[in-house]
């Protein structure tokens, strides 16, 4: 119950952003009339259908308006295509807001209650990460998967490009951290270290002397002096991953090394 309870309160979420997008108010009454044409029982049904991705936004408001068409969003191109809808190359101090919202809920999203909050793998909400990883301390954006709950994605991640044309599965999500269970969160790194014998071990030491753990670890590239590998790691937060990023940095056998999304 308490699974359907939270895809329930997912999908109330992508209704209440649907039904604004159409201009319009939502309103459990409005669906009451229309269940039968949702195949489903009760209201509640509904709403978790929509948060599990069974049932799509613009189902619900065909059915519930009938001369109800979706425009959806299309790729553009040129300058904005290359800057993306947040201008991340410029993003300091940015506030984010979600891709087909209306520009009136940008201060809404400011405040707290106006995202789902995410706590981890281990929460009562269905959260994956994206192969890449997410930090407590990135700006995260969560992407409805049908079926499967929501993934969530850094806000710089390349890969969110791939759901420009679906702004329903979008969805504003927060990190909630109990600082009490201290739960470890994944991300990508790529280091390149110089071809010597003992650097795969100064890596693997100052990943471990930073209380971080390695859950994968792949030679990227190989060449005549200088080894590339991807490692995926368990960190606290940005702020720990940065301070071991630094420290792989400083390494004399090490030439690069950097966070990876996307």
């Amino acid at each position: 119950m308490a699974i359907r309870k939270q895809y329930s309160g997912l999908g109330l979420r992508i209704l209440e952003r649907a039904f604004e997008r159409a201009g319009k108010t939502y309103a459990r009454d409005l669906l009451k009339p229309v269940l039968h044409r949702l195949a489903r029982k009760d209201i509640d049904d509904v709403l978790a259908a929509v948060g599990r991705g069974e049932i799509e936004s613009a189902m619900v408001m065909k059915a519930v308006f009938p001369d109800f068409k979706e425009e959806r969003a299309t790729a553009t191109t040129g300058k904005v295509r290359e800057e993306g809808w947040f201008n991340l190359r410029n993003a300091a101090g940015m506030i984010f807001r979600v891709p087909g919202l209306a520009s009136r809920r940008e201060k809404e999203e400011e405040k707290v209650g106006a995202a789902v909050p995410i706590r981890g793998v281990h929460g009562s909400l269905p959260v994956t990460f994206a192969p890449d990883g997410a930090v407590p301390g990135d700006r995260i954006i969560g992407i409805i998967q049908p079926g499967q709950g929501v993934t969530i994605y850094p806000i710089q991640s390349p890969a969110l490009a791939a759901f420009d044309d679906q702004p329903e599965r979008w969805i504003d999500v927060r990190w909630d951290i109990d600082e009490k269970s201290r739960e470890r969160f994944p991300a990508r790194i790529s280091v390149t270290a110089i071809n010597e014998p003992g650097s795969l071990a100064t890596i693997a030491g100052v990943i471990a002397a930073n209380d971080a753990n390695i859950h994968t670890l792949a030679m990227a590239r190989t060449g005549h002096d200088f080894t590339e590998m991807n490692i995926d790691l368990e960190v606290w937060d940005l702020k720990h991953l940065n301070r071991l990023l630094s420290q792989l940095k400083a390494e004399k056998s090490v030439n690069e090394a950097k966070r990876v999304n996307g």
